[in-house]
């Protein structure tokens, strides 16, 4: 900012000259067109029949967007180049590539709302471009707007394609599904479960069958054993004989008890089995179910049992082999025993395998509902209206349009004064100059001592426009003060009891050093001291101007024995204070000067002045300051804000520190002028301080300084 703030009146004052040049040459140069062009309409959504498919307002843009880049597609510009009614115009006949033309000179733009798309394009033939312009909405709208109508026709009969096969595989796996339910009695987890308890009750009575049928055998197998021991032929003996010798066998009591009692226990199962028919048929309806024949057939081999053990109570004698038909009984059990646990083997399998088909068909069954639904939705949206639509055909232009042309000359022109504006100031940037007090102490890393301002203009740009007359005798008061500042420091860091020569220079020319030389000069001469204000800028020699003395006879003179020391001095009007000016400088008088660096010049007049302030040429430039430095019992180097160049004043404090010169600090003239009001009342305090401590140290010196200060 502050670069720009330096440079902005330079670069205004070409800049608008350049501007308006620019901006006239523009008018007259670029030629005004007709323009024509058509609106189309795009809606924030997507029109439905029925579904509401909102949709995000960054999808909205974004689909804007893309439509405005199909508009000038090569298959849009291809198809309205078809029309040879569009080929053959004015405008494009000669064209060696029309669709590139095309792609360059259409405009596609939304000038009021982003539902608005205008295709415009300009040119010199009225007709042609409404021709053109029509042209191209009309391709587009046909090659990629209502071509979607087909697309989405095509998307619904993929959709149907991929139901028929999902559903397909819903149907097999169903079909699947109803066998395996049909085989367990029912789909119904509760009658699977009933079935399955059915068969497991079964097994355990027909185990229960078992088991007391092979007491029975064992019961007959003792009797016979008995009646073999008695001599007795056991297939000859009756039922009755086989009973009473079975109840009469030493040792077999239980065998035979057991035997006695089979009547009984085979009632009981018989009753139980009839109880379980009538449970099973609670549950099925089915008559022919395995399970209930299996338990009819059970019940008709009991009651064969029954029968056989009421004939041989009987007593009828009618021999029989009793043992041959417990045997076959036990047969026929244990294949019923082996019938019913692989029936329920395979219906655990089968229930296993129902479960995992119910979960594998479960996903199928989801995605075929929802093809479903997208084939319904699909369906009915087929009628919806276009999302895009025309709203606005394109015209003949009557007349040129100039709106355009004159954004082109005032663009011109605006380039042209931003560009001398940028280039000002990035100059002024890249210089790299003091801007602030702080840019002293911290780049260049000198001790600032003392700031002098300068004259607060004020107004327009700072530049004292409509800000009235400046008031220089209040800034020649803070100067003044400001000086005294500088003064009391100078004289803390001198020996008060010898004279003192000061020499004051600047990296380069127009830093104010003079001005520093002449206001230390006269606060020193305050002091009531002899000071003496030497101008050793001999090429060009300006001290003299800023005290109103001669610029001659001076150094020059003196240095080529011409004229004595006192013939060269000048008095001024502030007591106390001496002025010896450059002189005419010649090439003799600087081999004098360099013959020993000013050495006998400065002892010479230290012998006659309490100060000498020597003001020199710029450091960077020429051999003298340097010369002059090494002499020189403090230097001080004076800087100016917004002027003096960083990298510049770096170099003259590392070329004084190389000759080993005592650099005492820097000086900065120009400082912030809402600093010196600030600071004003602050350093009019510290110079009475100043002042009252010196009156302690040398009370002669401010008597002399007394008059000067009222």
């Amino acid at each position: 900012m502050s670069a720009f703030q330096r440079k902005c009146v330079p670069a205004l004052a070409l800049g608008i000259p350049a501007a308006l040049l620019i901006t006239a040459a523009l008018w007259e140069v670029v030629p005004a067109k007709f323009q024509t062009f058509s609106v189309l309409k795009i809606d924030q959504v997507e029109k439905t029949v029925v579904y509401n498919r909102m949709e995000e307002k960054t999808e909205f843009h974004l689909f804007v967007d893309t439509q405005k880049a199909l508009i000038t597609s090569r298959p849009v510009l291809t198809a309205a180049l078809r029309d040879p009614r569009v080929a053959e115009c004015r405008m494009l006949k000669d064209i060696p590539y029309p669709i590139e033309y095309l792609m360059s000179e259409l405009e596609v733009e939304n000038p009021a709302s982003p539902e608005f798309v205008q295709v415009g394009m300009e040119g010199e033939y009225p007709e042609d471009l409404k021709l053109i312009v029509d042209a191209v909405t009309h391709a587009y709208l046909n090659e990629e707007v209502y071509v979607g109508r087909n697309e989405r026709l095509k998307r619904l009969a993929t959709i149907e394609a991929k139901y028929r096969e999902v559903d397909q595989m819903v149907r097999t796996a169903d079909e699947n599904i109803d066998k395996l339910a049909k085989s367990l009695g029912g789909a119904d987890a509760k009658v699977v479960a009933a079935n399955q308890q059915l068969i497991q009750n079964k097994l355990m009575d027909l185990n229960q069958d078992m088991r007391e049928l092979n007491g029975r055998i064992r019961a007959e197998q003792a009797a016979r054993q008995s009646l073999r021991d008695r001599g007795l032929p056991a297939d000859q003996a009756t039922s009755d004989d086989l009973l009473g010798l079975a109840g009469a066998a030493a040792g077999n009591d239980a065998a035979a008890n057991g035997a006695a009692g089979a009547g009984g226990n085979l009632k009981q199962q018989l009753l139980d089995v009839r109880a379980r028919i009538q449970q099973f048929e609670s549950f099925l309806k089915n008559a022919s179910h395995p399970d209930l024949l299996a338990l009819k057939k059970r019940e008709q081999d009991l009651l064969t049992m029954l029968t056989g053990t009421t004939g041989m109570a009987t007593g009828t004698g009618v021999p029989v082999s009793r043992l041959d038909v417990l045997l076959e009984q036990r047969e026929r059990l244990q294949a019923e025993i082996d019938e019913q646990q692989a029936l329920l083997e395979q219906n655990s399998n089968m229930i296993v395998e129902l479960e995992r088909a119910n979960r594998s068909i479960e996903a199928d069954r989801k995605q075929r509902d929802d093809l479903y639904l997208q084939i319904q939705q699909s369906r009915v949206e087929l009628d919806a209206p276009e999302r895009i639509t025309l709203h606005q055909e394109s015209h003949v232009p009557e007349k040129r349009e100039v709106k355009k042309k004159l954004q082109y000359s005032l663009f011109g022109g605006f380039l042209v004064l931003a560009g001398f504006v940028a280039g000002f100031t990035l100059f002024e940037w890249f210089s790299h100059r003091v801007g602030h007090v702080s840019d002293v102490t911290g780049e260049v890393g000198l001790r600032v001592i003392g700031t002098l301002p300068s004259p607060d203009k004020g107004g327009l740009l700072g530049l004292g426009v409509f800000s009235g007359k400046v008031d220089y005798e209040e800034w020649n008061r803070a100067v003044t003060e400001s000086m005294d500042v500088v003064r009391t420091y100078l004289l803390r860091h001198l020996d008060p009891g010898r004279s003192a020569s000061i020499l004051v220079t600047g990296a380069s020319a127009n830093e104010g050093k003079t001005t520093v030389s002449c206001q230390l000069a006269a606060s020193l001469a305050r002091t009531g001291k002899r000071v003496a204000l030497v101008d050793c800028d001999f090429r060009r020699p300006s001290a003299h101007e800023m005290i109103n003395a001669a610029a001659g006879p001076g150094l020059s003179e003196f240095l080529r024995g011409e004229v004595s020391l006192d013939a060269i001095r000048q008095p001024t009007q502030a007591a106390g204070l001496t002025f010896i000016a450059a002189g005419q400088i010649d090439q003799r008088a600087l081999q004098l000067l360099a013959h020993d660096g000013g050495r006998h010049l400065i002892k010479q007049l230290k012998s006659q002045f309490d100060f000498v302030v020597l003001d020199t040429s710029p450091l960077l430039f020429v051999a003298e300051p340097s010369m002059l430095a090494q002499n020189s019992d403090v230097v001080l180097l004076a800087t100016r804000r917004e002027y003096s160049r960083v990298p510049y004043v770096i170099q003259a404090k590392e070329s004084l520190r190389s000759l080993q010169v005592p650099l005492l600090g820097a000086i900065v003239v120009g400082a912030d002028s809402d600093f010196q009001r600030q600071t004003y009342g602050y350093q009019q305090e510290v110079v009475q301080m100043t002042r009252s401590l010196e009156s302690v140290r040398n009370p002669v010196a401010m008597d002399a300084d007394q008059p000067a200060a009222v």
